[in-house]
C-alpha cells in the first residue's frame, strides 16, 4: 500500500508530535510506502523522521489557501507517485491535499480536522466543497467532529473520531513522592502561542503565590512560540521571575513531567491535547480547559478539574485546589490518570488508523452540491 500524508508544516507542534509519534510505527508494517510531503517548511520533525528511515520531501511553498499553483502542481506529483491512500491534516493541507488527490485521480482520500474551526459563511461553503471529494474525514475529538458536522462541513457518515497517540515510558517514582515539602510544580507543554492562554495563566498564578506565600509555588513553561519574549516580560513585572521558567522547545518532555506535581492546559480553544495525554502517562493531575476535546481524553477517570478559560479566577480556584490536596489524593488521581492513558497508544492508533486505510473498497464521493 502506498500512502501519502500530506501537511502545511514539519517543524514541532501538535500535529508534528502526532507524526513523530506514529510515522515510525506505521512505517514499519509490512507492504507499506511511506511518503511525507511538507507543503511549506520543515524542521526538527522532519529531519527527526529522515533520521528514521521515512522518505520526507519539503517543497518550501506558500500553503496559504487558495494557491493554484501549488495545486497544481500537486496534482502533478501525486499522478506520477500514484498513491493508493492521500491523508492530509490541517487546514491548509486539506484543502489543497483533497482536491489534488481528487484531480489526480487516487482512489482513498482522508482529510483530517486538527482543531475546532470557526469558519464563517464563506469558508464553510469552500471546505463543504472539499470534504465532499474526501472518502473519509479524520477528527480528533468528539468536539471537533460535533463542530465539522455543526458548521455544515462534513457528511457525519464520513466522519472517524481519532485521538492522538503519545508513547509512554515506564516510571516506578512519581514526581510528588520526591518532591520537597511545601514545594509544589505546576508544569504546560504547549506552543507559545496566543491560543494556549499563558498570559492568563500567569497572571493566576501570581494570584495564587500572594496567598500562599509559605508554599514553594513553581509554574514550568515547556515550549517555544512568538509569545514567548512577551510572556518573560510579564512575569518579570509580576515579580514572579524565580517562580515561572521558561524552558523553551524540548525534543523530550518526559523529564520535566516526572519533575512536576501537575499538569496544566487553559487553552481558549483546544481540539484534543497530546500534551495532555502525555502528562496522564506520566501520572500527573491535571488542570484542563472546558473548551473543546480536552476533557475527552480525561474520560471518566476523574485525574482533573475543568476551568473556563476566560477566567482567572477559574485558573486560581483549580490550581488551589490542587495545592490543598494531600499526597495520597493526588497519587490517586494520577494513578487513575495513567489508565486511562492506555488509550492513546500509537499501537492502539496504528491500528485504528489501518482500518480507516483499507475501509471497503472505499466510499464513494457524493458532490457537495
Amino acid at each position: 500500500m502506498r500512502i501519502a500524508r500530506i501537511v502545511s508544516e514539519l517543524d514541532f507542534g501538535g500535529v508534528e508530535q502526532v507524526m513523530a509519534n506514529s510515522l515510525p510505527e506505521l512505517n514499519k508494517k509490512g507492504q507499506i510506502e511511506l511518503t511525507v510531503l511538507v507543503l511549506g517548511r520543515g524542521g526538527r520533525v522532519s529531519e527527526q523522521l529522515k533520521s528514521q528511515g521515512i522518505k520526507v520531501v519539503i517543497w518550501n511553498k506558500n500553503p496559504r489557501i487558495p494557491n493554484f499553483q501549488l495545486l497544481f502542481q500537486l496534482r502533478k506529483y501525486l499522478k506520477k507517485l500514484n498513491p493508493d491512500v492521500v491523508h492530509t491534516q490541517g487546514a491548509e493541507a486539506n484543502f489543497h491535499g483533497i482536491l489534488a488527490g481528487e484531480w489526480a485521480g487516487v482512489s482513498n482520500i482522508i482529510g483530517e480536522e486538527i482543531g475546532l474551526p470557526n469558519h464563517h459563511s464563506f469558508w464553510r461553503y469552500i471546505f463543504k466543497y472539499v470534504y465532499a471529494k474526501a472518502n473519509h474525514v479524520i477528527a480528533i475529538s468528539k468536539a471537533v467532529e460535533k463542530a465539522i458536522v455543526g458548521l455544515g462541513e462534513v457528511d457525519p457518515n464520513k466522519v472517524k473520531v481519532l485521538y492522538n497517540p503519545v508513547k509512554t515510558r515506564q516510571c516506578s517514582v512519581i514526581s510528588s513522592q520526591v518532591s520537597e515539602k511545601n514545594r509544589f510544580v505546576f508544569v504546560t507543554t504547549c506552543r507559545l502561542v496566543r491560543i494556549k492562554n499563558l498570559e492568563r495563566l500567569i497572571q493566576a498564578f501570581e494570584g495564587l503565590v500572594k496567598e500562599n506565600q509559605e508554599r514553594g509555588l513553581f509554574l514550568r513553561i515547556v515550549g517555544d512560540g512568538p509569545e514567548r519574549e512577551k510572556l518573560e516580560v510579564q512575569s518579570k513585572k509580576l515579580g514572579l521571575s524565580s517562580k515561572v521558567r521558561f524552558l523553551g522547545f524540548q525534543q523530550d518532555v518526559w523529564p520535566f513531567l516526572q519533575e512536576a506535581n501537575a499538569f496544566i492546559l487553559p487553552s481558549l480553544r483546544e481540539g484534543s491535547s497530546v500534551s495532555l495525554a502525555e502528562a496522564m502517562a506520566a501520572r500527573l493531575p491535571s488542570i484542563i480547559t472546558q473548551v473543546g476535546g480536552a476533557s475527552e481524553v480525561l474520560g471518566d477517570s476523574k485525574s482533573g478539574y475543568l476551568i473556563d478559560p476566560l477566567s482567572s479566577d477559574s485558573i486560581q480556584y483549580a490550581m488551589k485546589q490542587l495545592i490543598d490536596l494531600s499526597h495520597e489524593e493526588r497519587h490517586a488521581m494520577g494513578e487513575r490518570a495513567r489508565k486511562e492513558a492506555k488509550r492513546f497508544t500509537v499501537e492502539n492508533y496504528i491500528q485504528s488508523l489501518m482500518s480507516i486505510y483499507t475501509l471497503s473498497d472505499f466510499i464513494p464521493k457524493p458532490s457537495a452540491f
